[in-house]
C-alpha cells in the first residue's frame, strides 16, 4: 500500500472469522491493537475491542422442514402418511395388495399429491403384470391415469393455469415468508404441485416416445412433448438418469415428429458429452438408431457399435 503525505487510506476491520478458542465464553471482551509502520518511531496504533456474542443456534434446512411438517400434521395426516409409506414398500412385491390399498387411499384422499406421486412411481418402476403383453403401453396407461387424476377438472389438486400464474409472479422473499404462514404454505403447496406435474408430464412423454419408436403413429407423442416442454427442462431434473431419458425423448421427438434428424443427433451428442460416462451406452445406442435413418451412415453405425462393445464387453461364460 502506497500513501503520499497528506493523503489518507480507509481500513476496515472485520470481526474474527475463525473459530474462537474453547475457553472464550459469550460476553467476554477480546482486546488488541492495530499498529502501522511498526519499524518506525511513533508508529500509529489503535486499540480494538470485540465483545464475544452468544453462539448462534442454527438448524439444518431438513430440520426446519420437518418442524414445519410436524406443526401442520394432524393425527389423520400421520396415519395417512404411514399407509402411504407401506404402499411404497409393497410396490414391487404384491400387485393385488398394492392396487387394493391404492384404491382405498384414493377414496380417502383423492387429491393427495404424495399419493399421486407414489402412483406415478408405480407406473414407472413397478414390475409389469403377467397379464400384460406390452410393457410400454401398460406404463403409458398407468401414467395417463395419474395425469388425469392431477387435473382439477377431474377433481384433482392441480390447476395448470393457477400454477403458471403463481410461478409467473415475483416470489416473496425469505423474510416475508417467515412472517406470513399463509404465504409460506402457499409456496410449499405450489412447489409440490409443480414437481408432481413435471414428473408426470416427463414420464408420459418418455413412455409415449418408446411406443412411437414401435408404432408409425406419433401424434400422441408429439402432443405430450409439446405439453412437457412448457414445464420441464434439463435444469428442472436432479437425477442424471432422468436427464438421459429427457435427452433421448427430445431426440426421438425431433426425429419422429419434426423430421429433424440432425437436431436429434446434436441433442444426443451434447447429452453424451455433458453426462460423461453416465448413460453412455444408452445414448450411443440411440445414436445408432438415428444414424440408421440416414443413407450412407454404415461406417458411423459400425464405429458406434464397436465403441459400445469395447466399453461394455459381454462376457461369454461356458455352459
Amino acid at each position: 500500500m502506497l500513501c503520499y503525505a497528506g493523503s489518507h487510506q480507509d481500513i476496515y476491520v472485520s470481526r474474527p472469522t475463525d473459530d474462537l478458542p474453547d475457553w472464550i465464553a459469550p460476553g467476554d471482551m477480546m482486546v488488541g491493537a492495530l499498529s502501522l509502520d511498526k519499524d518506525k518511531v511513533g508508529a500509529t496504533s489503535m486499540k480494538l475491542v470485540y465483545a464475544v456474542p452468544p453462539k448462534a443456534k442454527t438448524k439444518k434446512a431438513s430440520e426446519i422442514a420437518n418442524d414445519d411438517e410436524k406443526k401442520d400434521d394432524s393425527i389423520e395426516d400421520v396415519i395417512f402418511k404411514a399407509k402411504l409409506d407401506y404402499l411404497a414398500s409393497i410396490r414391487s412385491k404384491d400387485d393385488s395388495a398394492y392396487k387394493k390399498l391404492a384404491a382405498d387411499l384414493k377414496e380417502e384422499k383423492p387429491s393427495s399429491i404424495p399419493l399421486l406421486s407414489e402412483l406415478l412411481s408405480f407406473a414407472r418402476k413397478a414390475p409389469v403384470p403377467s397379464s400384460e403383453s406390452n410393457e410400454n403401453e401398460w406404463r403409458a396407461k398407468e401414467v395417463e391415469e395419474v395425469y388425469d387424476a392431477l387435473k382439477t377438472s377431474n377433481g384433482g389438486p392441480i390447476d395448470e393455469g393457477v400454477l403458471a400464474q403463481y410461478f409467473g409472479l415475483n416470489q416473496p422473499d425469505d423474510d416475508e415468508l417467515k412472517e406470513d404462514e399463509e404465504a409460506k404454505k402457499l409456496k410449499k403447496d405450489m412447489k409440490e404441485q409443480r414437481k408432481a406435474l413435471r414428473n408426470t408430464l416427463f414420464a408420459r412423454a418418455s413412455i409415449l416416445g418408446k411406443i412411437a419408436t414401435e408404432d408409425a403413429s406419433a401424434d400422441a407423442f408429439d402432443e405430450s412433448v409439446k405439453q412437457m416442454k412448457k414445464w420441464v427442462g434439463a435444469k428442472d431434473l436432479d437425477d442424471d438418469n432422468d436427464k438421459i431419458q429427457l435427452s433421448i425423448t427430445l431426440a426421438r421427438h425431433a426425429k419422429l415428429c419434426q423430421n429433424k434428424k440432425a437436431t436429434a443427433l446434436s441433442i444426443l451428442l451434447k447429452a453424451r458429452k455433458d453426462l460423461s460416462d453416465k448413460g453412455y451406452k444408452e445414448i450411443t445406442s440411440e445414436l445408432v438408431n438415428v444414424y440408421d435413418s440416414f443413407e450412407g451412415m454404415n461406417h458411423l453405425i459400425e464405429n458406434a457399435n464397436d465403441d459400445i462393445f469395447n466399453r461394455f464387453p459381454v462376457l461369454n461364460t461356458p455352459l
